[in-house]
Protein backbone atom coordinates (compact mmCIF):
# COMPACT_ATOMS: atom_id res chain seq x y z
CA UNK A 1 0.00 0.00 0.00
CA UNK A 2 1.71 3.20 -0.61
CA UNK A 3 0.25 7.09 -0.32
CA UNK A 4 -1.32 7.01 -4.03
CA UNK A 5 -3.68 4.24 -3.13
CA UNK A 6 -4.14 5.86 0.52
CA UNK A 7 -5.71 8.58 -1.12
CA UNK A 8 -7.50 6.88 -3.31
CA UNK A 9 -9.06 5.24 -0.46
CA UNK A 10 -10.00 7.91 2.09
CA UNK A 11 -11.49 9.92 -1.08
CA UNK A 12 -13.77 7.00 -1.85
CA UNK A 13 -14.71 6.61 1.73
CA UNK A 14 -14.37 9.69 3.08
CA UNK A 15 -11.90 9.60 5.29
CA UNK A 16 -8.67 11.59 6.83
CA UNK A 17 -6.17 10.59 9.02
CA UNK A 18 -7.36 11.50 12.97
CA UNK A 19 -4.47 13.50 14.58
CA UNK A 20 -7.39 12.22 17.70
CA UNK A 21 -6.05 9.17 17.05
CA UNK A 22 -2.33 9.36 16.05
CA UNK A 23 -3.26 8.49 13.22
CA UNK A 24 -0.04 7.63 10.41
CA UNK A 25 -0.27 4.65 7.71
CA UNK A 26 2.74 2.80 6.20
CA UNK A 27 3.68 2.87 3.07
CA UNK A 28 6.80 0.88 2.53
CA UNK A 29 6.35 -2.78 1.22
CA UNK A 30 9.52 -3.66 2.80
CA UNK A 31 8.74 -2.57 6.13
CA UNK A 32 5.36 -3.88 6.00
CA UNK A 33 6.54 -7.32 5.01
CA UNK A 34 9.46 -6.90 7.79
CA UNK A 35 6.65 -6.36 10.24
CA UNK A 36 5.15 -9.30 8.93
CA UNK A 37 8.08 -11.48 9.18
CA UNK A 38 8.93 -10.20 12.60
CA UNK A 39 5.65 -11.40 14.04
CA UNK A 40 5.77 -15.25 13.12
CA UNK A 41 2.28 -15.33 12.70
CA UNK A 42 2.16 -18.73 11.52
CA UNK A 43 -0.37 -21.24 13.23
CA UNK A 44 -1.24 -18.25 16.00
CA UNK A 45 -4.02 -16.64 17.75
CA UNK A 46 -3.21 -12.73 16.70
CA UNK A 47 -4.78 -9.72 18.01
CA UNK A 48 -4.57 -6.23 16.30
CA UNK A 49 -5.12 -3.14 17.89
CA UNK A 50 -5.94 -0.09 15.48
CA UNK A 51 -5.58 -2.02 12.07
CA UNK A 52 -6.48 1.84 10.26
CA UNK A 53 -6.75 0.71 6.58
CA UNK A 54 -4.93 -2.72 7.05
CA UNK A 55 -1.73 -2.67 5.67
CA UNK A 56 -0.25 -5.23 7.69
CA UNK A 57 -3.84 -7.22 8.72
CA UNK A 58 -4.19 -9.18 5.10
CA UNK A 59 -0.68 -10.82 5.26
CA UNK A 60 -0.54 -11.20 8.77
CA UNK A 61 -4.41 -12.85 8.58
CA UNK A 62 -2.98 -15.27 5.60
CA UNK A 63 -0.74 -17.07 7.93
CA UNK A 64 -2.21 -16.68 11.07
CA UNK A 65 -4.54 -19.43 12.69
CA UNK A 66 -7.17 -16.68 13.53
CA UNK A 67 -7.12 -12.90 13.22
CA UNK A 68 -8.83 -10.29 15.06
CA UNK A 69 -8.84 -6.33 14.92
CA UNK A 70 -10.20 -3.95 16.86
CA UNK A 71 -10.84 -0.23 15.61
CA UNK A 72 -12.14 2.56 17.11
CA UNK A 73 -12.48 4.66 13.85
CA UNK A 74 -16.25 4.17 12.47
CA UNK A 75 -14.76 4.90 9.00
CA UNK A 76 -12.05 2.30 8.88
CA UNK A 77 -14.00 -0.03 9.86
CA UNK A 78 -16.74 0.42 7.26
CA UNK A 79 -13.66 0.50 4.92
CA UNK A 80 -12.59 -2.94 6.42
CA UNK A 81 -15.53 -5.21 6.38
CA UNK A 82 -16.17 -3.95 2.74
CA UNK A 83 -12.82 -4.90 1.56
CA UNK A 84 -11.59 -8.07 3.97
CA UNK A 85 -14.90 -8.85 5.51
CA UNK A 86 -15.77 -11.02 2.55
CA UNK A 87 -12.76 -13.02 2.47
CA UNK A 88 -13.86 -14.79 6.16
CA UNK A 89 -9.66 -14.12 7.70
CA UNK A 90 -10.63 -11.12 9.59
CA UNK A 91 -12.75 -10.70 12.58
CA UNK A 92 -13.48 -6.70 12.63
CA UNK A 93 -14.58 -5.57 16.23
CA UNK A 94 -15.30 -1.84 16.05
CA UNK A 95 -14.62 -0.88 19.90
CA UNK A 96 -12.25 1.29 22.00
CA UNK A 97 -9.71 -1.22 22.95
CA UNK A 98 -8.79 0.53 26.46
CA UNK A 99 -12.66 0.06 27.09
CA UNK A 100 -13.98 -3.25 25.18
CA UNK A 101 -14.04 -6.60 26.80
CA UNK A 102 -11.91 -8.77 24.40
CA UNK A 103 -11.48 -12.31 25.43
CA UNK A 104 -8.15 -13.09 26.68
CA UNK A 105 -7.14 -15.82 24.24
CA UNK A 106 -4.44 -14.49 21.73
CA UNK A 107 -1.02 -15.97 21.42
CA UNK A 108 0.13 -12.46 19.53
CA UNK A 109 -0.53 -8.84 20.15
CA UNK A 110 0.59 -6.42 17.36
CA UNK A 111 -0.24 -2.62 16.99
CA UNK A 112 0.86 0.57 15.65
CA UNK A 113 0.74 2.19 18.92
CA UNK A 114 -0.83 5.79 18.85
CA UNK A 115 1.12 8.38 20.25
CA UNK A 116 -0.86 9.29 22.81
CA UNK A 117 -2.23 6.33 24.80
CA UNK A 118 0.71 4.44 23.88
CA UNK A 119 1.50 3.67 27.54
CA UNK A 120 -2.13 2.86 28.64
CA UNK A 121 -2.39 0.15 26.00
CA UNK A 122 0.55 -1.23 26.76
CA UNK A 123 -0.37 -1.55 30.56
CA UNK A 124 -3.56 -3.27 29.68
CA UNK A 125 -2.09 -5.65 27.64
CA UNK A 126 0.49 -6.64 30.12
CA UNK A 127 -2.02 -6.53 33.16
CA UNK A 128 -4.92 -8.17 31.70
CA UNK A 129 -3.50 -10.61 28.34
CA UNK A 130 -1.60 -13.91 28.69
CA UNK A 131 -0.16 -13.42 24.91
CA UNK A 132 3.42 -14.43 25.15
CA UNK A 133 4.31 -11.95 22.02
CA UNK A 134 3.47 -8.44 22.08
CA UNK A 135 4.90 -6.72 18.99
CA UNK A 136 4.31 -3.01 19.09
CA UNK A 137 5.12 -0.01 16.97
CA UNK A 138 5.92 3.38 18.80
CA UNK A 139 7.82 6.47 18.90
CA UNK A 140 11.56 5.84 18.99
CA UNK A 141 11.79 8.05 22.01
CA UNK A 142 9.02 5.93 23.81
CA UNK A 143 10.55 2.74 22.63
CA UNK A 144 14.41 3.98 24.36
CA UNK A 145 12.03 4.33 27.63
CA UNK A 146 11.01 1.08 27.70
CA UNK A 147 14.45 -0.58 27.38
CA UNK A 148 16.24 1.77 28.97
CA UNK A 149 18.43 0.82 32.11
CA UNK A 150 18.94 1.81 35.61
CA UNK A 151 20.43 4.96 36.03
CA UNK A 152 20.38 6.47 32.47
CA UNK A 153 17.99 9.66 31.78
CA UNK A 154 15.40 7.69 30.06
CA UNK A 155 14.70 4.86 32.86
CA UNK A 156 10.98 5.55 34.75
CA UNK A 157 8.11 4.37 35.55
CA UNK A 158 7.02 3.14 32.44
CA UNK A 159 10.57 1.19 32.31
CA UNK A 160 10.41 -0.63 35.40
CA UNK A 161 6.81 -1.72 34.59
CA UNK A 162 6.82 -2.79 31.47
CA UNK A 163 10.15 -4.90 32.80
CA UNK A 164 8.32 -7.00 35.16
CA UNK A 165 5.60 -8.16 32.72
CA UNK A 166 8.73 -8.54 29.40
CA UNK A 167 11.67 -8.66 28.57
CA UNK A 168 11.70 -5.95 25.73
CA UNK A 169 14.11 -5.14 22.43
CA UNK A 170 13.91 -2.73 19.39
CA UNK A 171 13.71 -4.97 16.28
CA UNK A 172 14.45 -2.05 14.23
CA UNK A 173 13.89 1.45 13.39
CA UNK A 174 11.13 2.96 10.84
CA UNK A 175 12.01 6.81 9.34
CA UNK A 176 9.34 9.19 8.89
CA UNK A 177 9.21 8.67 5.09
CA UNK A 178 7.73 4.94 5.47
CA UNK A 179 4.67 6.56 6.69
CA UNK A 180 2.09 8.57 5.43
CA UNK A 181 1.32 11.63 6.82
CA UNK A 182 5.12 11.75 7.51
CA UNK A 183 5.33 12.24 11.13
CA UNK A 184 7.92 14.69 13.05
CA UNK A 185 9.70 11.75 14.70
CA UNK A 186 11.33 8.60 14.13
CA UNK A 187 9.91 5.12 15.46
CA UNK A 188 10.77 1.94 16.43
CA UNK A 189 9.25 -1.66 16.01
CA UNK A 190 9.87 -3.75 19.38
CA UNK A 191 9.05 -7.37 20.61
CA UNK A 192 7.80 -7.45 23.88
CA UNK A 193 8.28 -11.39 25.07
CA UNK A 194 6.20 -12.35 28.65
CA UNK A 195 7.95 -12.61 31.50
CA UNK A 196 6.76 -15.25 34.54
CA UNK A 197 4.92 -12.91 37.30
CA UNK A 198 6.85 -12.61 40.37
CA UNK A 199 3.99 -11.63 42.74
CA UNK A 200 0.92 -14.31 42.66
CA UNK A 201 -1.53 -12.36 44.84
CA UNK A 202 -3.32 -9.55 43.41
CA UNK A 203 -2.71 -7.20 46.14
CA UNK A 204 1.15 -7.87 46.34
CA UNK A 205 1.47 -6.93 42.42
CA UNK A 206 -0.52 -3.78 43.35
CA UNK A 207 1.39 -2.81 46.05
CA UNK A 208 4.40 -3.47 43.40
CA UNK A 209 3.19 -0.81 41.46
CA UNK A 210 2.14 1.74 43.72
CA UNK A 211 5.91 1.77 45.32
CA UNK A 212 6.87 2.26 41.64
CA UNK A 213 4.40 5.27 41.04
CA UNK A 214 5.79 6.11 44.83
CA UNK A 215 9.31 5.75 43.75
CA UNK A 216 8.89 8.22 40.81
CA UNK A 217 6.29 10.37 41.40
CA UNK A 218 9.27 12.89 42.99
CA UNK A 219 11.72 12.57 40.60
CA UNK A 220 15.05 13.31 41.90
CA UNK A 221 14.26 12.40 45.12
CA UNK A 222 15.86 10.17 47.80
CA UNK A 223 13.93 7.26 48.22
CA UNK A 224 13.78 7.95 51.75
CA UNK A 225 12.10 11.16 51.09
CA UNK A 226 10.25 9.48 48.15
CA UNK A 227 8.86 7.02 49.89
CA UNK A 228 7.53 9.10 53.17
CA UNK A 229 6.37 12.11 51.17
CA UNK A 230 4.16 9.77 48.80
CA UNK A 231 0.67 9.98 47.94
CA UNK A 232 0.20 6.59 47.11
CA UNK A 233 1.58 5.05 50.30
CA UNK A 234 1.00 5.81 53.93
CA UNK A 235 4.21 5.21 55.74
CA UNK A 236 6.31 7.15 58.47
CA UNK A 237 9.95 8.21 57.93
CA UNK A 238 10.75 5.41 60.65
CA UNK A 239 9.17 2.49 58.86
CA UNK A 240 10.54 3.69 55.74
CA UNK A 241 13.92 3.45 57.01
CA UNK A 242 13.58 0.29 58.61
CA UNK A 243 12.13 -1.36 55.61
CA UNK A 244 14.85 -0.15 53.42
CA UNK A 245 17.63 -1.14 56.18
CA UNK A 246 16.13 -4.86 55.94
CA UNK A 247 16.27 -4.84 52.18
CA UNK A 248 19.61 -3.69 52.05
CA UNK A 249 18.80 -0.21 50.37
CA UNK A 250 20.67 2.70 50.81
CA UNK A 251 17.72 5.68 51.90
CA UNK A 252 19.79 8.24 49.99
CA UNK A 253 19.65 6.86 46.51
CA UNK A 254 17.62 7.97 44.32
CA UNK A 255 14.73 6.08 42.38
CA UNK A 256 15.94 6.28 39.07
CA UNK A 257 18.84 4.16 40.29
CA UNK A 258 17.36 1.18 41.44
CA UNK A 259 17.23 -2.36 38.79
CA UNK A 260 14.05 -4.43 38.47
CA UNK A 261 15.33 -6.65 41.14
CA UNK A 262 15.12 -4.08 43.64
CA UNK A 263 11.84 -2.68 43.02
CA UNK A 264 10.66 -6.66 43.75
CA UNK A 265 12.67 -6.57 47.09
CA UNK A 266 11.67 -3.43 48.19
CA UNK A 267 8.10 -4.45 47.80
CA UNK A 268 8.56 -7.42 49.66
CA UNK A 269 10.17 -5.71 52.60
CA UNK A 270 6.53 -3.55 52.94
CA UNK A 271 4.47 -6.19 52.25
CA UNK A 272 6.60 -7.66 54.90
CA UNK A 273 6.37 -5.13 57.45
CA UNK A 274 2.38 -4.74 57.10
Amino acid sequence: MNKSDILKITEAYGLAPNKKFGQNFLINDSVIQKIVDSCLPDGQRVLEIGPGLGSISIPLADRALSYTAVEIDSGFVRYLAETFGPTGKLELIHDDFLKSEIEDRFDVIVSNLPYYCASEILFRIAKNFKAERILVMMQKEMADRVIAKAGSETYGALTVTLSYYFESKILFNIAGESFYPKPDVKSSFLQMLRKPRFFTLPEHEEMFHLIVKSVFWGRRKTLLKSLTDSPHLEMKRDVVENILQNCGIRPDVRGEKLSLEEFIKLTEGVINNR
